[in-house]
């Protein structure tokens, strides 16, 4: 090793360090024309520890959210699980410098080598179920009873709070009731499904991990959900993914 490169070495060593995701040691990890976070872009690299690795950069100072990044973000790690399996970190995550990074992987070695197995040869696939709001709101005035009650008397402020509520409780209840169908057709054709946190205008935000055999079958199931749903409700699909939501080793810090 030259005097230069072991320089890199030790101010990488002490740097903080961005992390993308965690795979084996066997995986093929190719990074080239693969690029990081940051501007310009962060260059990539292989963290060893034990039988798994981190695809990690150095951290670019002040990194936000920006449209850039995190399109960088997703990009490589759907490079990196089109190669293997990979364990996703969510964007933004960062350590404080290599060495403790490589400690924490030692540490928690057995774990991420159990998620790993557990993902090999799955995705995650998302679904949103967006509502018209005007068709919910006609819904509620047509087939709910205490709207239709409160609605013969809207004399007074009281009167018209009272009718605003059971409006919202009525929509919240044929939001819950869509969500129960959404799930009770997708669930059983995945290996484990998780709600997502709540999205504006989304009646549903769920995720599905299947096996990638069943991904033809699932695309197909939710394309008929969505016809029978009607066009009133526009439901939205997004995968194969990395499978994000289904990382249960806590991510480095």
């Amino acid at each position: 090793m030259s005097e230069s490169e072991a320089e890199e070495q030790a101010t990488q060593a002490t740097m903080a360090t961005y992390v993308y995701g965690i795979v084996s040691a066997n995986h093929p990890c190719a990074l080239e024309n693969l690029d990081g976070v940051g501007e310009p872009a962060s260059a990539l690299r292989r963290l060893d520890a034990e039988g798994v690795t981190a695809i990690v950069s150095d951290a670019p100072p002040g990194l936000r959210a920006k449209r850039r990044d995190v399109l960088a973000h997703q990009h490589v790690l759907e490079e990196l699980g089109r190669q293997g399996t990979v364990l996703p970190m969510r964007f933004g995550v960062v350590a404080r410098d290599e060495d403790s990074l490589r400690r924490e992987l030692v540490e928690d070695n057995e774990a991420h080598l159990a998620v790993l197995a557990d993902l090999a040869g799955r995705a995650e696939f998302n679904v949103k179920v967006f509502c018209d709001e005007e068709m919910l709101i006609r819904e509620a005035a047509l087939n709910d009873p205490s709207v239709q009650r409160l609605r013969e008397h809207t004399d007074t402020i009281d009167e018209r709070i009272q009718l605003g509520e059971a409006v919202a409780a009525a929509i919240e209840a044929r939001e819950l009731a869509i969500e129960q169908g959404v799930l009770e057709t997708l669930a059983p054709r995945s290996i484990r499904h998780v709600r997502g946190p709540q999205v504006k205008g989304a009646a549903v935000n769920a995720s599905f991990l299947l096996d990638s055999d069943d991904a033809e079958e699932f695309v197909a199931a939710v394309e008929e959900l969505g016809a029978a749903l009607g066009e009133e409700i526009r439901i939205q699909r997004t995968g194969p993914l990395p499978p994000y939501s289904f990382v249960s080793v806590r991510e480095e810090e």
